[in-house]
């Protein structure tokens, strides 16, 4: 007597719609050094700055201090590029004005950096807050430096204090978005629950800066004084020279 036996199913199972992706290699994990140099802050700032923004190595001045040099030297290098849209005095003028509005923005913005991060459930010290800090302004700094050479060539090629000064702020606003982003992870590592302060706080970083470049202008153009001491708010500056161009005799 024959017995029949059920085939075995030959339709294969379908894969999942969302797979789990495979875990990390922990051969691509690369521990952060106890005491990183400029040059690895460079490096993990830009390959690795989730990783950076929850270290401990933050908060520890030497840090700090190299955070606020890779910032200082990359905002010197992108304002003596700005400077070579008018060349002269500019030449120097133009980066120290950066150089020192940037530190001055960042000097007077960190108290409110600070309530704001405890608003947010953050429980991040102030010397923390001050490390986390400098490095968005370092992150903003090297993203600025990579703009530097393609401004350089429109720099030499325009004479449009509109079109030149839009390309700066565009860049501005591309840098402050990913250093933004890296102060907002450093918070959630820090415990921060909410995003409604931090958001508050970077809106008044950026009007900072955007006023802090009218009152230390100029900045693209020359002028016989160093500062313009005429009051005159951001957006009515732009308006007044968003047509202009410089003359003939300025441009080298």
């Amino acid at each position: 007597m024959n017995e029949e036996h059920p085939l075995p199913s030959t339709t294969p199972t379908p894969p999942p719609l969302n797979p789990t992706p495979p875990p990390l290699n922990p051969s691509q994990y690369v521990p952060i050094p106890k005491n990183p140099n400029i040059r690895d802050l460079f490096e993990i700032l830009l390959r690795r700055p989730a990783q950076l923004a929850g270290h401990q190595v933050c908060e520890e001045k030497p840090t700090l201090l190299r955070f606020g040099l890779i910032a200082l030297l990359s905002i010197l290098v992108f304002g003596f590029v700005l400077g070579t849209f008018a060349y002269e005095d500019q030449l120097w003028a133009a980066p120290v004005k950066m150089g020192g509005g940037m530190l001055f923005a960042g000097i007077i913005c960190f108290p409110s950096l600070y309530i704001f991060s405890i608003l947010a459930g953050s429980n991040a010290s102030a010397a923390r807050m001050g490390g986390l800090l400098s490095g968005m302004l370092a992150m903003a700094g090297l993203l600025l430096m990579g703009f530097a050479p393609a401004l350089w060539i429109f720099a030499q090629g325009t004479s449009s204090f509109g079109f030149m000064g839009g390309l700066a702020l565009l860049s501005w606003l591309v840098a402050l978005i990913f250093a933004f982003r890296f102060l907002r992870v450093a918070l959630r590592e820090t415990g921060a629950t909410q995003n409604a302060p931090l958001t508050i706080w970077c809106v008044i970083f950026l009007l900072v800066t955007l006023q802090l470049s009218t009152s230390l202008r100029p900045i693209l153009g020359t002028s016989d004084k160093f500062l313009n001491t005429e009051k005159k708010f951001f957006l009515e500056h732009w308006s007044d020279t968003m047509d202009k161009s410089l003359k003939p005799k300025e441009k080298k």
